[in-house]
């Protein structure tokens, strides 16, 4: 094997565990921010969680933020982005009880950024996304909101 080659390989290699390092052994890695909201059953503090995610829908699409609501009878919204398998490994990363209401903000690192229970401070969960790195970085790109009345 050529020098070149070997240290072309050892470039690459080095690169590909330090991408593996980046991120905390069981976190779980999306390129969006996420809010999971878990409860018990679709319940009022659910239906209202719901409809103020969709009326704060603008700030939370400018964020990169998916709302994924999951009750224990079964109500998932959407219906369709985890199984009942990752649920249960969601539950247990997160170290959520699903007999009470659980919502997490969740980081594009896959790390935890908050927690809080049935009421939503929408305006609080804003603030703490504007101030973390990645989106300040964001925002330098876009100053203007188009969510701005």
């Amino acid at each position: 094997m050529s020098k070149l080659l070997k240290s072309l390989l050892a470039i690459i290699v080095l690169v590909f565990s330090i991408n593996a390092l980046s991120y905390p052994m069981g976190s779980m890695h999306w390129n969006h921010r996420s809010i999971l909201y878990f409860a018990p059953e679709k319940d009022q503090h659910v239906n209202a969680f719901i409809k103020e995610s969709l009326m704060h829908d603008c700030m939370l699409q400018e964020r990169d933020i998916v709302v994924v609501v999951m009750t224990k009878d079964g109500f998932n919204k959407p219906s369709d982005v985890f199984s009942p398998d990752e649920i249960v490994r969601l539950e247990k990363l997160y170290k959520v009880s699903r007999n009470k209401h659980t919502a997490i903000l969740i980081g594009k690192d896959g790390l935890e950024k908050y927690r809080w229970n049935e009421q939503t401070n929408w305006q609080h969960i804003t603030q703490l996304v504007d101030n973390m790195p990645m989106r300040k970085k964001e925002i330098a790109y876009s100053p203007s909101s188009r969510c701005s009345i």
